[in-house]
Formats: structure tokens, C-alpha cells, sequence
């Protein structure tokens, strides 16, 4: 297996720490608010597609999978030049620039949400839900007699708006639910303030807000917790509903908004309550998660639905649709046809 992403980008420590195989390609995204960008993008496409050609004849793989981002234009189009099946996955509920591109050309398209095929309008595509990480298809342990543990996941890179609400609205939530218990990933940008207000707090309250920039083992303090206070990308939906975690969602507004429909059969089930981004501070937050702190059997119909929406063969789904396409390649190698 090789990975290739963006030079420079987020994801490139955290993949050579992994110990996989990484490429890169010197490529930008699309800024909407910038239409220099898109000068910007076309100047840069034609050598990312020359570079990805050359890894793809390098490397020769008999699948090209494109997870849906900028990164994926230039490799999918050098795989098409090569002759390599490709596979697209779409996490979100609305289909990406990219994978509207890049649809109609690839030998299938693995979709995470039902509607997200048919906003595709293309025959094939295949709904197999969003592939969760193995630590995340372990399951979790049975919920007790009512929620006790919260936990706060704004992503790898922490959500300041609901970093500040809960900042807003831990000790006082603390103080009045004397058994409750807060693990709160807030990510580096607003480590420095939150911890600040947590090393102020009397002992007690310190001990029982755990608070760090970033967790390694997350899938563990997931399946630790009984609520989970997070924004609703596809990823992150994917994996808490793997272990049948109840949600309160606060969708990031931008990027066209892709969030809020990421979030939408999730709230519509029962799996979860929508705070929206602009209404998420500290009063309403701490309404929203006293809601379900004073509703044990709500809490626990939440979670019903949650591990009912949740896919965690998906993984396994995505690993048969790649060895289709790679067998479908070789037999048309052996009958002289690559």
C-alpha cells in the first residue's frame, strides 16, 4: 500500500509516524471565497497529474482508491491515463467538488450515506458506510444505569466554538452533577486558554475535567464515554456510531455546510441532538447535555439508535469492492486486454 497526500500538509507527520508509505504532490485545495485559487489549482494540476503518473507506473498498483479530497484529483486522472481502475470514497452526505468530477470516470464509488448515491445519480455506486479504524470495530462496553462520563471531540485540531462553551459551562455543570466525569480534547490552538481556566478551578472539579491538546488513543475514550459532544464530520459519525455512542452534534457552517447533512439521519433517528454552530455557547450547551444528563431512558434510546446507524463492517465492504476491481483487472490482463 502507498499513501499520497499534500506536500506540506497536516497529515504528512502523522502518516510517517504510522510507519506507512507516503508520497507527496505539491497541490492546493479550492477556495470558493478566492477565485485566485483556482488559477492557482489549474496551474499546479498538470504537473501533480505528471508526478502522480510517474508513482502510479512506479509503484503499479491495480487499485487507485481516491478518498474524496483535492489531493485525489491528480492521482485519480494520472490513474485513468494509466489505465487503473479507480475506486472513490465520499464520507459525507453531499457528494464533494471532487468526487462530482471525478464520478463518472471511476470503476466505483463507495458512499457512506444512502442519499449521498442518489445525489450522485450514478448506477454502481455502492453504500457501504464510511470505513472506521480497527480499534473502532473492537465495540465497547455496556452502558451503566445513566450517563456519567462526557466527552468532548472537536477533531484532531480541537472546534473553538465549542471549546469555549464548554469552557463557558464546565464548572458550573460540574459542581451541580457531582458524578460526572469530563474528558475534553480541545486541540492546540486553544490549549494554552482552556487549561489556564482548568489549572483556576478548585481540585475536585480539575480532577474530574481531563483536558489535553490531543488524545492518541481516542477510540478508547470514546467507548469510555456515555455522551459525546463533537462536530459532524463523516469520519468522526462513522466511528462513535461504530461503538453506539449517543451525540450532541454542533456542525462546522462552513464548507458549504456539509456537516449539517452529515448530521441530519443521526438527529432525524434519534442518535443524536443538533446544537448549531451559531447558537453553541455555554448556556445552550449545557442545556443540551443536561437534556440527555436528566433522561436516562432517552440516553438510552439514543444509543439504541446510535449502534444501529452505525456500519463497522464498512471497513470490510470498501476492502471487497477494491479485490472486485483488482481481480476484474488481472483477468483482463490475462485475456491480453491491460
Amino acid at each position: 500500500m502507498l499513501l499520497v497526500g499534500r506536500r506540506g500538509g497536516v497529515a504528512e507527520a502523522l502518516v510517517e509516524r504510522a510507519g506507512v508509505p507516503l508520497e507527496t504532490l505539491e497541490i492546493r485545495g479550492l477556495d470558493l471565497a478566492r477565485p485566485a485559487s483556482f488559477a492557482g489549482f489549474g496551474l499546479r494540476l498538470p504537473r501533480a497529474v505528471n508526478e502522480a503518473r510517474r508513482l502510479i507506473r512506479r509503484f503499479d498498483p491495480d487499485v487507485v482508491v481516491g478518498a474524496a479530497g483535492y489531493v485525489s484529483v491528480p492521482v485519480v486522472l494520472a490513474a485513468r491515463r494509466e489505465r487503473v481502475p479507480v475506486l472513490l470514497l465520499e464520507q459525507n452526505a453531499v457528494p464533494g467538488r471532487a468526487t462530482r468530477l471525478l464520478a463518472r470516470g471511476a470503476a466505483g464509488v463507495a458512499v457512506s450515506f444512502p442519499a449521498t448515491a442518489r445525489r450522485l445519480r450514478r448506477r454502481g455506486a455502492e453504500t457501504t458506510g464510511n470505513p472506521v479504524r480497527r480499534e473502532f470495530r473492537d465495540g465497547a462496553p455496556p452502558l451503566g444505569d445513566r450517563p456519567r462520563q462526557l466527552l468532548v471531540w472537536g477533531g484532531s485540531q480541537g472546534a473553538r466554538r465549542i471549546n469555549r462553551a464548554l469552557c463557558a459551562c464546565a464548572p458550573g455543570l460540574l459542581r451541580d452533577h457531582p458524578e460526572l466525569r469530563l474528558t475534553h480534547q480541545c486541540g492546540q490552538l486553544d490549549a494554552a486558554e482552556v487549561l489556564a481556566l482548568h489549572a483556576g478551578l478548585d481540585p475536585d472539579l480539575q480532577e474530574r475535567w481531563e483536558v489535553a491538546a490531543f488524545y492518541t488513543d481516542v477510540a478508547a475514550r470514546v467507548a469510555g464515554a456515555d455522551l459525546v459532544v463533537m462536530r459532524a464530520g463523516g469520519s468522526s459519525l462513522a466511528e462513535v456510531s461504530a461503538l453506539g455512542r449517543p451525540m450532541i452534534l454542533v456542525p462546522y457552517p462552513h464548507a458549504g455546510d456539509h456537516q449539517r447533512h452529515n448530521a441530519a439521519p443521526y438527529v432525524a433517528a434519534g442518535a443524536a441532538l443538533l446544537l448549531p454552530d451559531q447558537e453553541c455557547d455555554g448556556e445552550r450547551l449545557r442545556a443540551a447535555i443536561e437534556r440527555v444528563l436528566g433522561n436516562p431512558e432517552r440516553w438510552r434510546e439514543m444509543a439504541a439508535q446510535s449502534r444501529a446507524l452505525g456500519r463497522p463492517e464498512a471497513t470490510q465492504k470498501v476492502v471487497a469492492m477494491i479485490r472486485r476491481l483488482a481481480l476484474a483487472r488481472h483477468r483482463g490482463g490475462a485475456a491480453g486486454e491491460r
